[in-house]
């Protein structure tokens, strides 16, 4: 079955759209909604929103490369290289605001973060081995939807904190 990457594209920044409005949604919870937010959560809506919007940001500019290039190995691998350079900055930004965050909260899982980005260093590897070797739309299909799981592992655990006490 093949498929056809400007209709999984347009799915990818519909759902990364989605995910991003459902962090109004995670603002009425609990306490939240008169201001008494945790650092924690403040720090997750923020990795919900970035992660939400890097995959959707990322597969609506894959779809303006595709319309002004009309190569799809140029696109996959330009967009899959600018993907990785912002990824690797947003992991080094995280872990700053991470370690920036841990005395305020006793909340942070250090295993699933670490799990976390290691697939994201998986991806940025990935989208190397894709620029010099295949130049292939799954890697950056890939890195997008691992960025959408991210996005829909932050909304989960949001929602959780809401009714933790």
């Amino acid at each position: 079955m093949d498929m056809n990457p400007i209709e999984t594209l347009i799915a990818i920044a519909e759902i990364a759209t989605a995910l991003a409005g459902f962090s109004g949604v995670v603002v009425v919870f609990g306490s939240r909604s008169q201001g008494s937010w945790n650092p924690g959560d403040r720090l997750r809506l923020n990795f919900l929103l970035e992660a939400s919007l890097t995959a959707g940001g990322f597969a609506l500019l894959t779809l303006l490369a595709l319309n002004i290039t009309q190569r799809e190995g140029l696109t996959w691998v330009t967009t899959g290289s600018l993907w990785s350079v912002y990824m690797a900055y947003s992991l080094y930004s995280s872990h700053r605001r991470i370690n920036q965050n841990l005395q305020a909260h006793d909340d942070i899982d250090k295993v699933s973060n670490q799990i976390v980005s290691l697939a994201f260093v998986i991806m940025i590897l990935l989208q190397v081995v894709n620029a010099l070797l295949w130049q292939a739309f799954a890697p950056l299909l890939a890195a997008l939807i691992v960025n959408l799981a991210g996005a829909a592992l932050q909304f989960t655990r949001l929602i959780r904190s809401a009714f933790h006490d």
